[in-house]
């Protein structure tokens, strides 16, 4: 059976180096060994983020294996990926129920994404696919954010969603909120001009015929948008 494990994933495992981070040391120390005994050059291992990005930024690894838990909203790993000239694939697991974070973790366009009870084996498969540079998701993950009403939106879409501002969110989350125009105007303490304004480039983003399609793009990313007063 071993020969057999061994045989499987011989031309598999991925000619690069590869690091380990997990917010429980054991846990980390764990996963790290039995990649290596896998035959993956684990070049280190990070149970915090600083030091997750400091390794990241010297050890140059080709993947990084870490969890939410670990990076939170992902927005301090993503500025610090973005300053690397060959920025590392990232496979993600998601250990937290909380829709905010792991819509923020989608966002971000990580390689990979697994559930935090997916079996060692699953992550193999994983590190397959990430070397084929296709965005994988484990049955388990996908699973779980049906579970909780979160969509997955293909690449176009979140290229769009990343290219919204930060009033065209504001804009967006209000309208999916039930409120009119009027109201969201009042809201966000703008003229209905300046709103107005607002919907038509959210519109043209998405490539709408009309500005009365826009609640209903607003719903099917919904889980995307963040509430402005949790941002403050």
């Amino acid at each position: 059976m071993k020969t057999q494990m061994e045989s499987k994933w011989a031309l598999k495992k991925m000619d690069a180096t590869v690091l380990v981070a997990k917010s429980e040391p054991f846990t980390c120390e764990v996963l790290g060994s039995l990649l290596k005994t896998e035959g993956f050059d684990v070049v280190g291992r990070a149970s915090k983020l600083d030091d997750l990005i400091s390794k990241i930024q010297t050890k140059k690894p080709a993947c990084v294996i870490t969890e939410v838990g670990l990076i939170g909203d992902a927005a301090k790993l993503m500025s610090a990926l973005s300053e690397l000239k060959k920025v590392p694939k990232v496979v993600m697991y998601v250990n937290s129920h909380d829709t905010r974070d792991i819509s923020k973790v989608l966002e971000a366009k990580f390689s990979a994404y697994l559930h935090a009870e997916d079996q060692l084996e699953e992550l193999y498969h994983c590190l397959q696919a990430t070397g084929k540079n296709d965005t994988y998701y484990s049955a388990c993950f996908k699973d779980l954010i049906h579970e909780l009403g979160i969509k997955e939106a293909d690449t176009e879409t979140m290229n769009v969603i990343k290219s919204l501002t930060k009033r065209e969110r504001e804009v967006l989350y209000y309208l999916t909120k039930g409120l009119t125009g009027h109201e969201v105007a009042a809201h966000l303490n703008m003229s209905y001009r300046t709103l107005a304004t607002h919907k038509q480039n959210i519109t043209q983003k998405f490539s709408l015929d009309s500005g009365r399609n826009l609640l209903r793009q607003g719903l099917q990313i919904r889980s995307f948008l963040t509430d402005p007063r949790a941002a403050r």
